[in-house]
């Protein structure tokens, strides 16, 4: 009977003791953490069309619905995938593969970080980056014109070229040429007149100390980059023109990597 009211006293005044003081360290209320990267807008959603890339490879997401992907940086080779896309929301859309068998569509989650747009591929843990250009390579290098006596050829960012010859001395002289042009992993020049019987127009290339094009040797002269010009300052123009013509664009093609949307 001593026991149980020994036991009864101390169950009491364990019940009735006041609850232990909050430690400093327990009262302070920790921080928010604030995600920056979901710190997206609804009501107004980032482009998505445009590139992409990672370390490895390459998205190109086009405004008509199409996407492509690459899984390097050279965008000329052929899409390890190509497909269809659609957005779903503000954070998120979805890649659509074109393959038989048909594979699951694979969800794109968008982020930002460090107001770069991020894209998150389910099963893949590497995450893509919103680029306004996709990375040089070779071949931008000689995208663009080229002119000189030899006539005028250009080179298109869909692989294919246009040879106009210059003012012939002869009908047995070819007046243009057509045809498709790739670089081998050497970058040497490999080009394929539509018309099989032709001969490439480009005879020799010639590299300069940088060991870059600086220009193409064809049986009817050279061919080399057009001189940029320069714009005139405003003050400059306007004492001695009385009109003030357009500047003259200082943008060479071979400055700017190209849209291969065509």
């Amino acid at each position: 009977m001593l026991n149980l009211i020994a036991n009864l006293a101390l169950a009491t005044s364990v019940l009735a003791a006041p609850p232990p003081e909050d430690s400093d360290e327990a009262g302070t209320t920790a921080e928010p953490v604030i995600v920056t990267t979901l710190q997206m807008d609804p009501e107004k959603p980032r482009p998505i069309t445009g590139w992409w890339e990672t370390p490895a490879g390459l998205l190109r997401v086009s405004e008509d619905g199409r996407y492509r992907r690459w899984q390097s940086h050279d965008r000329f080779e052929t899409p390890s995938e190509i497909g269809r896309w659609h957005r779903q929301n503000h954070a998120v859309f979805w890649l659509e593969p074109y393959t038989l068998p048909r594979k699951a569509r694979q969800r794109a989650a968008l982020s930002l970080q460090d107001d770069v747009l991020k894209a998150t591929l389910s099963g893949e843990t590497t995450k893509f980056s919103k680029v306004a250009s996709p990375p040089r390579i070779s071949e931008d290098r000689l995208l663009g014109r080229w002119t000189g006596p030899g006539g005028l050829i250009e080179f298109r960012a869909d692989q294919s070229y246009q040879w106009i010859a210059p003012e012939r001395s002869s009908i047995a002289e070819l007046a243009g040429q057509r045809g498709r042009w790739y670089l081998l992993e050497d970058e040497r020049l490999v080009m394929e007149p539509l018309v099989a019987t032709q001969i490439p127009v480009i005879e020799q290339v010639i590299l300069g100390e940088n060991g870059r094009v600086v220009e193409f040797r064809t049986s009817r002269g050279p061919l080399r980059r057009p001189p940029v010009k320069v714009a005139r300052p405003i003050a400059e123009t306007a004492e001695t023109t009385e009109s003030n013509p357009i500047p003259a664009s200082t943008e060479s093609p071979d400055d700017v990597p190209p849209d291969t949307d065509g």
